[in-house]
């Protein structure tokens, strides 16, 4: 499978040549605020375009051993590397910079990232019900 992404404007796009058998949507200080889901693979199976040129500096926080990047111009979050090993190894791209068709095709799972770094069983998602005053 074959999934292509680019940022708002842009600027900044990736390839991603693997087949993601879910995407992670994770509850940590940084993913919950940068709304992300990540679909993974080896850096290998992933072109990108723009990325030295139109992102970032890297932002990294808690272990820093994560380099995450950001587009300059738009502020989309687009992926995160290994510090160690930059554009080697396992890297996560946002799959919400691919089409709408592509990211419905991919199952979500949710992950515990804030607290015991392990997958909810269930859907954590919190219900809203109305009530009467």
């Amino acid at each position: 499978m074959t999934i292509k992404g680019k940022c708002h404007c842009g600027k900044v796009s990736y390839e991603f040549n693997d087949t993601p058998e879910y995407t992670i949507r994770c509850n940590c200080s940084i993913c919950r605020r940068l709304g992300t889901l990540w679909i993974y693979s080896d850096a290998s199976n992933i072109t990108l375009n723009g990325l030295s040129d139109t992102t970032t500096l890297s932002y990294s926080h808690g272990d820093m051993e994560l380099d995450f990047r950001t587009c300059k111009s738009c502020g989309t979050s687009v992926l995160w590397q290994s510090l160690a090993t930059p554009g080697k190894g396992r890297m996560a791209l946002n799959l919400n910079m691919a089409e709408l068709k592509d990211i419905y095709e991919v199952p979500v799972r949710y992950y515990a990232g804030a607290d015991s770094w392990s997958f909810f069983k269930e859907d954590p998602q919190p219900k809203f019900v109305e009530t009467e005053d």
